[in-house]
């Protein structure tokens, strides 16, 4: 027969308490106890093997010490390094966290904030938001929602945590214009994305006006590969790429490599992240540098003191170009 989980009462009658003054206890009332009777709750659960029901608690405080957060690609190395990041900073506060992968798919994303609500979760993190009606009401219903990397659109007040994309488009297309790179391409992420809008804008403003070949793209290797085999056809140009992150400049560099066009001399490569991978795989390209272990403590921070600063407290991390070989 299976022998039943102690309970509060149990923790009661072997401390000589009562359940009210245990329950006070286990739900962070410590403070209007006396010492002596705190240090009988422990002793007494920590003899049974007590541990408090997260569901009653939650219900008790209308939240619990999970957070949720939303990715748009779980595979990918740079959101993988933001999210290592952001679970051993809540670690730090006594928080869990669970990851989700929204996959891009604004139907997908809503069932996980529906989730995330039936949850009670603490902080809802949403690394690539896609803007939807349920979002949308959401914010406007809650302060617990934080947006990574996608800036939320300008009528929605919710904390953002990421770098000034645009700058570091600018940066990019400033950089191509003092050395003369000619036939410039964007292979940029999708337009609903205004990461991706903000650095591809910042691109066409630091070229000050020069022709530029877009192309939309998912921020994947495949679609980078695909991308560069149609254009890269045309060997009379060298082109130089500006790409929206370093997953779509692997697959730039594999079409190039199979077509035997040489990198730096025939063709540019320039990506955006700086993904952990670079330093075994690409040694070789130049991107932006992006602090994917900032992003934890800024976040973290915003959850540990939601009250601190406006609605919409930006917390805007630093970038810098690594220079490489590809450009």
């Amino acid at each position: 027969m299976t022998k039943k989980p102690p309970t509060i009462r149990d923790v009661a009658r072997l401390s000589g308490l009562s359940t009210a003054t245990v329950s006070r206890f286990f739900s962070g009332k410590e403070g209007v106890l006396a010492p002596e009777t705190i240090e009988s709750v422990r002793q007494a659960a920590q003899a049974l093997g007590y541990t408090p029901s997260e569901i009653g608690r939650s219900l008790r405080l209308a939240r619990t010490s999970v957070v949720m957060m939303l990715v748009p690609d779980a595979t990918n190395p740079f959101t993988a390094d933001v999210a290592a990041s952001v679970e051993q900073s809540l670690n730090g506060l006594g928080l869990s966290m669970v990851l989700a992968n929204a996959s891009e798919n604004g139907d997908q994303q809503d069932r996980l904030l529906a989730d995330a609500e039936g949850l009670r979760a603490r902080a809802v993190i949403l690394q690539g938001a896609i803007d939807t009606p349920r979002l949308r009401e959401m914010a406007a219903r809650r302060n617990n929602l934080i947006f990574v990397n996608r800036r939320p659109a300008e009528d929605i007040s919710v904390p953002y945590v990421g770098i000034d994309n645009y700058a570091a488009g600018v940066a990019v297309g400033r950089y191509f214009s003092e050395r003369g790179y000619q036939n410039p391409v964007a292979i940029h992420g999708p337009r609903p994305s205004s990461g991706s809008m903000e650095r591809l804008q910042g691109f066409l403003a630091g070229l000050s006006g020069s022709s530029v070949l877009q192309l939309e793209s998912s921020y994947k290797m495949e679609a980078g590969y695909q991308q560069a085999k149609n254009f890269l056809s045309d060997r009379s140009r060298r082109y130089s790429v500006f790409c929206g992150n370093d997953m779509i400049a692997y697959g730039v560099y594999r079409a190039a490599a199979e077509m035997k066009i040489r990198v730096p001399e025939d063709l540019v490569i320039f990506g955006f992240d700086d993904n952990r991978l670079n330093e075994w795989l690409a040694p070789w390209l130049s991107t932006v540098k992006v602090p994917a272990f900032d992003f934890g403590p800024a976040i973290a921070r915003l959850i540990e003191k939601p009250n601190e600063g406006a609605r919409g407290k930006s917390v805007i991390l630093p970038f810098k170009l690594q220079i490489r070989l590809s450009a």
